[in-house]
């Protein structure tokens, strides 16, 4: 048999991780088998588990593709020259991250929940999205000291801080999409935008 190329190792790859997703969100992670991950891609158990040597390992591959994925998508944002102001730039990131979840059969802030729960115990798991957020806590916290020198935030509540508030939101958003449901990125935007005018009405 013809040995595979780099790029198609990376599609088949992917073609895996797609069919551990669908599986995922519709059965959750502990429900969910090999056999029918195996199954809902189409492949070999031999060919799969070339890949994956356990589910486990899968989960672990599928969660760290995925916030990648979306580092990748939103650092553009993030270092733009033109950083725009604060809800603005966090109705931006969440575009992004509706526009990075949904895939064909399944949404990726459905499965983000259930991995937030898996991290809990699985240490690896908590130590890769630990230094996940940790970077993009990172990143916040350089867009809040470049608007700090524009005027745009209180110069005054530390730059870490006001980052992990904005996270705080981001998560926030996902939980609510994927919960509750009533939330868009504009509603998003336009509710900060109106706590922060709201402050500066009562400081005035």
């Amino acid at each position: 048999m013809a040995k595979l190329s780099e790029e198609q190792r990376l599609a088949r790859r992917h073609q895996i991780l797609n069919a551990g997703w669908r599986c995922f969100e519709r059965n959750g992670l502990h429900a969910t088998r090999m056999d029918d991950i195996i199954a809902e891609a189409g492949l070999s158990a031999g060919a799969v588990y070339s890949y994956f040597k356990n589910k486990d390992d899968l989960i672990r591959a599928a969660l760290t593709t995925s916030m990648t994925g979306l580092a990748e998508r939103l650092r553009p944002m993030l270092e733009s020259d033109n950083l725009p102001p604060p809800a603005i730039l966090l109705e931006g990131i969440v575009v992004a991250v509706e526009d990075f979840a949904k895939r064909d059969g399944f949404d990726l802030k459905r499965i983000a929940l259930l991995g937030w729960a898996e991290s809990q115990r699985d240490e690896q798991l908590k130590e890769i999205m630990q230094a996940f957020y940790a970077a993009f806590v990172a990143q916040l916290a350089d867009c809040v000291s470049r608007w700090k020198k524009a005027g745009l935030v209180i110069p005054s509540v530390t730059d870490d801080h006001i980052a992990r508030a904005l996270l705080a939101l981001v998560i926030g958003y996902v939980v609510q999409a994927a919960v509750v449901g009533g939330i868009n990125p504009k509603i998003l935007r336009q509710g900060v935008e109106g706590l922060v005018t709201s402050r500066a009405g009562r400081d005035g």
